[in-house]
This record gives structure tokens, sequence and C-alpha cells, in this order.
């Protein structure tokens, strides 16, 4: 038997994910619900759970939309979709902040419910009910996929096989990933929509819809709205020890200091921001160095702890720095 599941991120968040781990707190506090419902009044409370929650296209009021992202069929179908939104929706909520990541996240879940619902038999007639967080969570996928590209994955695998246990972990680029989901996903919807089948199963076009809006959201986010990262004004953050949804932060750009001395009594407390990747910390005498050395360009962007928002990195560039 063998397992493989992503355990992380090489990602450095800033702050706690309050609204990611409050939407696994309500999926996982429904979960729970029904389950206590049906052990102990029988199979009618789940039926009346589907009829009443998840969406059935053809029957569902306008309530089904929002709590059938709410729901699911089973403990692995929540723990599988948990995992997932924490690796990846702790990160968007971190760089687009904790307003925008709520109205992020539903908006992608509403879209992926469109999206299957136009490929599936009978569109808005279908009566194939349809509940997880899996459409809202790829488009998480999507978004993290255009704001970290250039990011690593990392996986751990267990094979048991006649009582004996082996296990071990790698990194791979999150763009080789992403695509590997997102096409295997694809491929799902093609087949179905050839198939004409009714929807039943994994709901591939949800996850092709969700991951293809999150991309597009964030994308226009970026163009739009102002440069990354994004942060809410006037956001304070209290409880900002740096907090490490990934085992390994990124390496820190290799370089040659020539005042040695300054750099032993210099706490490095400063983090870049640079073509879509994190590194840090750095000593101020490391960034007069990397300034010099050119290193450091205009677009980039620096953060310490203490600070509620990212801001732009020229603000550290000594006085006749080119």
């Amino acid at each position: 038997m063998f397992f493989l599941l992503p355990v992380g991120v090489d990602y450095r968040a800033r702050r706690y994910p309050v609204v990611t781990l409050t939407l696994m707190g309500i999926c996982t506090a429904i979960y729970i619900l029904t389950l206590g419902f049906r052990l102990g009044a029988g199979p009618g409370v789940t039926e009346w759970v589907v009829q009443n929650f998840w969406l059935i296209p053809a029957e569902s009021h306008w309530w089904a939309y929002l709590t059938s992202l709410f729901v699911h069929e089973g403990f692995f179908h929540l723990a599988g979709n948990m995992v997932y939104l924490f690796l990846f929706g702790s990160c968007v909520e971190d760089v687009i902040g904790r307003p925008r990541f709520v109205a992020f996240y539903l908006l992608c879940g509403f879209v992926s419910e469109l999206t299957h619902i136009g490929i599936v038999a009978g569109h808005f007639a279908s009566e194939i009910p349809l509940g997880g967080a899996s459409g809202a969570i790829s488009g998480c996928i999507g978004a993290f996929l255009f704001l970290f590209l250039k990011t690593k994955i990392e996986f751990k695998w267990v094979f048991f096989f006649f009582f004996r246990l082996w296990n071990g972990e790698f990194f791979l680029p999150a763009w080789l990933v992403i695509s590997f989901w997102f096409l295997r996903d694809l491929a799902g919807m093609l087949l179905t929509i050839a198939s004409g089948e009714r929807g039943e199963g994994v709901a591939f076009g949800a996850h092709v819809g969700g991951t293809l809006f999150g991309l597009a959201l964030i994308s226009i986010e970026r163009v739009f709205k102002r440069p990354l990262p994004i942060e809410e004004d006037g956001e304070v953050e209290e409880e900002e020890k740096v907090l490490q949804p990934i085992r390994a932060a990124r390496a820190p750009i290799r370089v040659h200091l020539k005042s040695a001395p300054a750099m032993a009594i210099e706490a490095p407390s400063i983090y870049l921001f640079i073509q879509e990747a994190q590194t840090g910390p750095f000593s101020a005498t490391q960034i007069h160095e990397m300034f010099l050395q050119g290193a450091i360009p205009a677009q980039a962007f620096y953060w310490q702890e203490g600070m509620g928002e990212w801001r732009s990195a020229e603000e550290l560039r000594a006085p006749g720095t080119a």
C-alpha cells in the first residue's frame, strides 16, 4: 500500500492564517455534527442534509450555493480537502489579506459550481448533489501557482508491505505539480463531457473552473490593484511572530560582505520579496551591500517583524546608492 501527500511549501508566512483556519473549522464542525446526527437518528438525517445543504441544481434554494462549499461526504473527502486548504489557502491569505481572501474563496467556490453545472448532462436540471470545498480550494491552488511559481512543494510518501514500513520525503517545483493536477482534472472533465455522464463521482469541472478562475482573479488583482504583496490598509498585526506553514524557508541570496565585524553584531531581521520569491532574513549591512551590487530591483518589497504590511525596498536604499 502506497500513500503520497503534500505536507509543505517553501514559503514563510508572516502571520497566522485566521480565515483559512476558520474555514477549516466550519467544514470540520459541520461534518462532525452531521455524522453525530446520522449515527443517532439514522440515514434520514443524511437525506435531509443533502436536500437542504448540498447543491442540487434542479431543486436547491439559493443558499445551497454557499452551504455546499462546507459539506463533505466522508472523512477522507474532508481530510484531503483540509490538507490542501491549509497548505495553499494560508499562503494566498497571507499575500492578499484576510478580507480579500474571504471574498476570493467564496467567488472561486461559486464559479466552480457554475462550471460543474455547465458541463454535466442536464445542467440546471441535474438532480445530482454537489458538495465539498474542492472547487474553492482549486481557486486557491490557481492563485498559488500565479503568486509562487518558483516555490517548491514538499511531499511525504509511505509504503506499507507485509508489516514493513518505508517512508521518505522529496520536493517538486510548484509549477510542475499544479500543472499535473490541472491536466488530470481537465482530462477528467473532457471525458465527462464526451461520455455525457450525469455528474456522479469527482466533480472535475468544478476543479478546472475553480483553478482557472482563481488564476485569473489573482492576476487581475495584481494588475489593477497594487503590486504584490497586497495587504489590508491600516491592519495592525499584533501576533506576528513569523508563522511557517512550511518546513523550509527559501535560502537567502548569497552576498559577499566587506564589513564582517558589523555583520556579526547585527541581528538579521529584514525579509525581501523579489520576483515572486521571498528571501531572508538579512541584516541592514547585508541589505546595503545588496543595493551596491544591484541585487535588489526597484520592484522589490521588504518586511520586518512589527510591520503591518510589506513596503517598497527602495526605503532601505542609502542616499547616493544607484
